[in-house]
């Protein structure tokens, strides 16, 4: 005979799942043999319906009568019961530990699979059943709902009549996706976004994309013109661009000068049904008048066009963007040619008119601050020297435009400013240059320089005045008081003491030395000395009746330095 253990594991690999409280009892009934689980599993199906009477009743007296059916009558207690009666409550305990897990199973199913608990009928059902019939179905909830008409079996189509009526079917689906498709593609709010995309994401070669047509190409630069205007408007482009979409294409972006500058126009129709739009810039007209003899001016990379002299002519349309038109001509101080830039803060209603007659303007030019010791200024307009003065005066035309920097020279060193680029419009135009990172650099250098040499001229200036002195105190005393300017080696000291003290002023009977100029023109540093150019000249009074005499000098001093100072090693005198 089977354990009970074994005989439950055992159903459960026979039949598919854990056997039923009834089944277990039909089990112990049959001292848990294992030829007889199939029937027992098979006669528990068949009377599910009976059992379910029995325990319709209530939940407690079904437990009851499971707890009665498990418990033997005092007239069948036997010696051999009494001595299992352990064994028995083990195996008691193992059924209602199983049934116990069974039934909350099948509550939980329950609930999560109809969304409510079940009723006493739906629960009487399902204990009667073992609580084994998962997923639930609740036989009670079906009977109460309404009972749908029993169809009869369709006839079954065949393949081609399957075809036949499918066909329409995916092709409305179909046309429905397309519509939707193209329509998602087409639209003045499409073309719009797209372009605001391009804006806001600074894409000029797509902006260029969109606003350009077949007879109208757009290139990146122009795109980024008009973005660079827009901005300048200090607008908000998606507003203004909702706009145009809530008017279905119909409006326009319009300036405070009545230019119409932005909008949509009506491009074609994808299959004769949905209208694409496409991005509009609207244009300027270009109109000339101009006291030039000669006149002629090219816009852009467009064809050269003759103007005539103080009449209107139209140049026609161009993109609402700055430009530059170039403009040649005569005037009464020779030929003017120059670049002259469309000043979009003029256009109104879409037309700007170009006054281009030559008059006197003024520049100011400001020079950078570091030039403040150059020399010899010369300052160039489009590419001519207009002269050294700051303020020149030059014949121009309005909106003409203007390229100019200035050379100058510091330390023997050309240089030469940034170019700056202005356009005329008032009688005088203010013009600030600048000087470039490396002239500027070299510039710091040459009056770094130039510091140190006017440190170096004032030391030897000193240096020279006191040496005069002494040289001076010397002829007026026939002594030496000058040793220690000179290197008292060189031949020049020997010639100078032989002057003072030994007879040489004396012969000359000069009485003193009366200083005069002292000019110091150029000092050169040489492998460690020095060469001082001067010209001196002093007055030579006598001891007789000698009239006095003026002597004038051209002097180059050797000098080598000597701890703070210099001594003189040579000594070279011309006449003045």
């Amino acid at each position: 005979m089977a354990t009970k253990e074994k005989w439950v594991d055992l159903f459960e690999k026979v039949i598919g799942r854990k056997p039923t409280p009834s089944e277990f009892q039909a089990g112990k009934q049959s001292n848990f043999d294992p030829k007889k689980i199939k029937e027992i599993a098979g006669e528990a199906g068949e009377a599910t319906t009976d059992t379910s009477s029995v325990e319709n009743t209530t939940d407690e007296a079904s437990d009851n009568q499971d707890i009665v059916q498990e418990t033997p009558s005092e007239d069948s207690v036997t010696e051999e019961s009494i001595q299992s009666t352990s064994q028995d409550e083990k195996q008691g305990e193992f059924e209602s530990s199983q049934y116990e897990e069974l039934r909350q199973n099948w509550l939980q199913a329950f609930e999560n699979n109809i969304g409510r608990k079940p009723t006493k009928e739906e629960f009487a059902e399902a204990k009667s059943q073992g609580f084994s019939n998962l997923p639930i179905r609740s036989e009670l909830l079906d009977s109460q709902l309404p009972q749908k008409p029993v169809k009869k079996a369709k006839k079954r189509i065949s393949k081609k009549q399957a075809i036949m009526i499918g066909a329409p079917t995916v092709l409305v689906a179909a046309l429905i996706g397309a519509f939707f498709y193209l329509n998602s593609i087409t639209g003045v709010k499409v073309v719009t976004d797209h372009f605001a995309k391009a804006v806001s994401s600074k894409d000029f070669d797509e902006v260029a994309s969109l606003l350009s047509t077949q007879s109208d190409k757009w290139t990146r630069a122009e795109a980024r013109a008009l973005v660079e205007h827009l901005e300048s408007q200090e607008i908000n482009l998606e507003t203004e661009l909702d706009n145009i979409v809530e008017s279905n294409g119909k409006s326009a972006y319009i300036d405070d000068n009545n230019n119409k500058i932005l909008g949509v126009t009506e491009k074609s129709k994808k299959f004769g049904i949905f209208q694409e739009y496409q991005m509009v810039s609207y244009p300027v007209k270009v109109k000339v008048n101009t006291n030039l003899d000669n006149a002629t001016i090219k816009p852009g990379e467009k064809k050269t066009i003759t103007l005539k002299k103080n009449t209107d002519t139209e140049l026609g349309e161009y993109h609402f963007i700055k430009q530059d038109f170039t403009l040649k001509g005569k005037t009464d101080v020779g030929d003017v040619e120059s670049k002259v830039q469309l000043d979009l803060a003029t256009a109104k209603d879409n037309e700007i008119k170009l006054d281009l007659k030559s008059e006197k303007k003024q520049l100011k030019i400001t020079m950078p601050s570091e030039t403040s010791k150059a020399t010899d200024i010369k300052i160039v307009v489009n590419g001519k020297e207009s002269g050294s003065s700051l303020t020149p005066e030059l014949q121009l035309v309005p909106y003409q435009e203007l390229e100019i920097y200035a050379k100058f020279t510091i330390s023997d060193t050309t240089f030469t400013t940034n170019k700056e680029t202005v356009i005329v419009e008032d009688d005088t135009t203010n013009v600030k240059l600048s000087l470039p990172k490396e002239v500027l650099s070299k510039i710091r250098e040459k009056n770094e320089e130039a510091k140190k040499v006017e440190a170096q001229k004032a030391k030897v200036s000193t240096f020279l005045n006191d040496y005069r002195s002494a040289v001076f105190s010397s002829v007026s005393n026939r002594s030496n008081n000058y040793s220690q300017y000179y290197d008292t080696s060189s031949a020049v000291y020997r010639e100078m003491v032989e002057w003072t003290t030994g007879g040489g002023v004396k012969k000359a009977k000069i009485n003193y030395y009366e200083p005069g100029a002292l000019d110091i023109r150029e000092i050169k540093e040489e492998n460690g000395s020095y060469i001082v150019t001067t010209y001196e000249d002093y007055t030579v009074h006598y001891v007789d009746n000698t009239p006095n005499s003026v002597n004038r000098k051209n002097k180059t001093y050797y000098l080598k330095p000597s701890g703070d100072s210099f001594v003189i090693y040579n000594l070279e005198v011309s006449e003045g």
